[in-house]
């Protein structure tokens, strides 16, 4: 039986693809500069520049922006934060709905005798004071059991490694399955990227010769979409897909069904 939830917050939850366009057109602007490109030419263009080497500093780069994501030390750093906590990602319709029907399916199908329930966790590279002012908004703060955020992150890791404190983060699901205790197997990781996929694969709990995989669903809504979704990864041994793809959040408490009744 499912004995945890793990969901990915930007692009799964919240809508922050919009909020990304803003902040790049915010921060052009606080540099005396423009950035004029439309929301439908900016999501393919972001895209594509994450996926190369350098990720997000490609964005940075390409538009003429400054940015160091290796320097927490940087402007840029508290700019964005004090602009997220500004503007509140709002949830993507229907994701609440599946968040209280997930919580409360689980309080029902929990097994006394071992005083066991599903857990839900969040598992992002965001900070805390970015994300709690949209999840309290949403009022879902109590519906979840453990946070991983870059603070968090931080901690385990030192901030003098911040390449570590970026997803994919096999730590960072290591650290949601201790804190919720729930076996791999029988743990769903929700997310949007690929970078989820890979993240969910052999992660290192308690045993490291035994690495666990977890149950993944990948939300084609958020910002990669379907069709880089259904690509998969590739690696020595074969290629890695997603256990499901669902389009909208309303798919996703059927999903988790299927598995609290196995």
């Amino acid at each position: 039986m499912l004995q945890g939830v793990a969901l990915d917050f930007d692009g799964t939850i919240g809508r922050t693809m919009e909020r990304q366009h803003s902040w790049f057109q915010y921060w052009a602007e606080q540099n005396n500069s423009s950035f004029d490109m439309s929301f439908e030419d900016f999501v393919p263009w972001y895209n594509e520049l994450l996926t190369q080497p350098g990720g997000v500093q490609n964005v940075y780069d390409e538009s003429g922006l400054p940015c160091d994501m290796n320097d927490r030390g940087h402007p840029v750093w508290p700019a964005y934060e004090t602009f997220k906590t500004e503007n509140p990602a709002s949830f993507y319709p229907g994701m609440r709905k599946a968040i209280v029907d997930i919580a409360e399916a689980g309080r029902l199908t929990a097994d006394p005798k071992r005083n066991r329930r599903l857990r839900m966790a969040i598992n992002t590279s965001n900070t805390w004071r970015s994300i709690y002012p949209e999840l309290a908004q949403e009022d879902v703060v109590g519906y979840f059991d453990s946070f991983v955020t870059h603070e968090v992150l931080e901690q385990y890791h030192g901030a003098e490694q911040p390449a570590t404190l970026h997803k994919p983060s096999k730590v960072s699901l290591a650290l949601i399955l201790g804190l919720i205790d729930s076996e791999g197997a029988h743990t769903m990781h929700v997310g949007d990227t690929l970078n989820d996929l890979a993240a969910s694969q052999k992660v290192v709990w308690l045993n490291p010769a035994h690495p666990e995989t977890l149950i993944t669903v990948g939300c084609a809504w958020g910002y990669e979409g379907r069709e880089s979704l259904e690509k998969g990864l590739k690696g020595e041994a074969g290629t890695a897909h997603f256990n499901h793809i669902i389009d909208k959040p309303e798919e996703l408490f059927p999903v988790v069904q299927q598995y609290l009744h196995e």
